[in-house]
Formats: C-alpha cells, sequence, structure tokens
C-alpha cells in the first residue's frame, strides 16, 4: 500500500480514497519520510527529563496548505463494517503528539485508510479482493505526556505496583493462575514469559 500511495506523492496529488474529503492536501514528502516510516526508528521524540525516548513509525502523512500535518493509518478488516477501536484511536493520538514534538503544526484530525474484504465476489481464486474507504477521527494527544512519564517512572521501579481491578490484562493472568495456568518460558534466553492455562 505504501508503494501504491508513493505513486500519488511524486505526482504531487491525494490517492483517489480521500476524493469524498475535499481535502487541501498533498501527501507528506519531506526527507523525515523515510525514518518516519521505518519500523526501528520512526518518529521520535527523546523527553530529557525522563531520559526516555517514545516513537513510534507512522504509514503515512498528510500536509495541508498551511503546512500542518495529519496522520494517515492504513488499516485491513474482513468486518463488513470497519471499526476503530479505543488502541486505534490512542494510537493516532500519540504519533499527533510526536509530530507535534518535532516541531510540526499538527491537524485536529487524523486518517484511517481501510481495506474491506470483499466478500461478495464469492469465491477466493488465490486472491483477496478489497473495498477502500476513509474515516477520519478528532485527535486528542494532550493526555500522551502524562501517561509517558507514568510508564517510564513505573517501568524504573524495583517492584511491579500493584495491578488495578480494572486491567483486563492483569485480571486474565489472576484468572488463569486462579484456575491451573502456568507460567512457561517462551524464550529462554531473553526472559520473555507465556501464560498458559491449564485445561
Amino acid at each position: 500500500m505504501k508503494q501504491e500511495f508513493d505513486v500519488f506523492r511524486k505526482a504531487g496529488t491525494l490517492p483517489p480514497v480521500f476524493s469524498n474529503y475535499k481535502l487541501d492536501a498533498k501527501l507528506f514528502n519531506g526527507p523525515q519520510l523515510p525514518d518516519w516510516r521505518h519500523n526501528f526508528t520512526g518518529v521520535q521524540y527523546f523527553d530529557e527529563d525522563l531520559n526516555a525516548m517514545l516513537y513510534g513509525a507512522v504509514d503515512d502523512i498528510l500536509e495541508f496548505s498551511d503546512g500542518s500535518l495529519a496522520v494517515v493509518d492504513y488499516k485491513s478488516t474482513g468486518s463488513k463494517e470497519p471499526h476503530i477501536y479505543d488502541d486505534y484511536q490512542k494510537q493516532m493520538d500519540v504519533y499527533t503528539y510526536l509530530l507535534n514534538k518535532n516541531g510540526f503544526e499538527v491537524s485536529d484530525k487524523a486518517y484511517f485508510v481501510f481495506f474491506v474484504v470483499d466478500k461478495s465476489v464469492g469465491k477466493f481464486d488465490k486472491k483477496l479482493n478489497f473495498t477502500e474507504e476513509v474515516r477520519d477521527i478528532k485527535v486528542d494527544p494532550s493526555w500522551v505526556a502524562q501517561v509517558f512519564e507514568r510508564a517510564v517512572k513505573t517501568a524504573r521501579q524495583e517492584k511491579s505496583p500493584v495491578s488495578s481491578v480494572d486491567c483486563v490484562h492483569c485480571n486474565y493472568i489472576d484468572k488463569a493462575n486462579a484456575h491451573g495456568g502456568h507460567i512457561i518460558h517462551a524464550i529462554d534466553t531473553d526472559k520473555d514469559f507465556v501464560l498458559v492455562p491449564e485445561n
């Protein structure tokens, strides 16, 4: 998909999937883009007070005529109707925060390009057909700095914090343990652990 969008980037035009939005924008073509799209570099912000870096790799960026930027993320789904989950919202909030911390003016919106499996074809025939549609969301990066600081400080504690009754991940582990689950080494060399409930 990135390669397809790059064709329009070189032409200085928006892909047709954005046509319904009548945006005064083009695909961002700054020298930072290759790093921003790379999984191991991404858009980076180093917080000197925390001595910690927050980063994330974007799929694409829109640049509006006023110079402001908006994040574009590609999603594929087999559902009939694309759904914007809470984690998707948070993802876009964080990317917007990172762009702003790199000195860029940012839009108050971000855009998802959904590729929806077209099941009306009736047969697989060794390929999947997709329809495309864009959904925009309002972004709110105001919460990111505080949560980043809390995450860094929590990770640096000598002891793990007490789990929250509202944490679904903590509750899963507690319930699995209560039903005879056990923890095994997934990769012994780097001490990753996986909890496996026993039947």
